[in-house]
């Protein structure tokens, strides 16, 4: 019973106490919180400063110049130079009584587009990746080939881009091809087949 007395004693008298140097000190306390809430305030907005990132400067800067589904020529009778390279992975299948054969290739494939050209002094850079869906791309076809065209450039792939506006991209098929087959100096034969690339062409009229 004393100990319980004397604890509710000494809490009202800590209560008194806070209360009086309180009422002392409140014209004192509030300048000096005002003053830390300043400080707290000026140096969050320190904090958030924008931090200029060159490479997202420059990822912007061909966002908003990149056209899509437009030729990239400054003058519509200008030519767009198409290179196309072809790489073969493997031959995954050989049919030899239907003259077939199944291809696992890629096309490189490069071009120039001047409305994504930069000064590589601006930007501090010389080479980007962006998203494939930006850029304009070309449209060819495999000749030969029992599928048709070539299949669509992935959404999700990425293209590299040069300061002076080249564009390149690595385009992976799988196809099957015609492929005349003769095994008359079989195991000693040799296979030839030829594949032909060709690209779109648009006329002005």
């Amino acid at each position: 019973m004393h100990s319980v007395f004397h604890l509710l004693l000494l809490s009202s008298l800590c209560s008194s106490v806070q209360g009086v140097f309180a009422r002392n000190h409140k014209g004192r306390l509030k300048p000096v919180q005002l003053v830390e809430k300043r400080r707290s305030s000026d140096s969050l907005d320190d904090d958030a400063s924008p931090f200029e990132d060159p490479n997202s400067n420059l990822l912007n800067y061909i966002k908003h110049r990149a056209r899509p589904y437009r030729r990239p020529v400054l003058h519509l009778d200008e030519i767009t130079h198409i290179h196309v390279r072809a790489s073969l992975y493997q031959i995954v299948d050989l049919d030899q009584r239907n003259n077939l054969a199944t291809l696992s290739a890629y096309f490189d494939v490069r071009w120039t587009d001047p409305f994504i050209a930069w000064n590589s002094s601006d930007f501090g850079a010389n080479v980007t990746f962006v998203p494939a869906r930006w850029v304009w791309k070309p449209e060819f076809y495999f000749f030969h080939s029992i599928q048709g065209r070539t299949p669509e450039y992935d959404s999700e792939a990425t293209a590299e881009v040069m300061y002076n506006g080249t564009v390149r991209m690595f385009v992976p098929i799988t196809s099957r091809a015609l492929c005349p087959i003769n095994v008359k100096y079989f195991p000693y034969d040799v296979q030839n087949c030829s594949f032909n690339v060709s690209l779109y062409i648009f006329k002005l009229t």
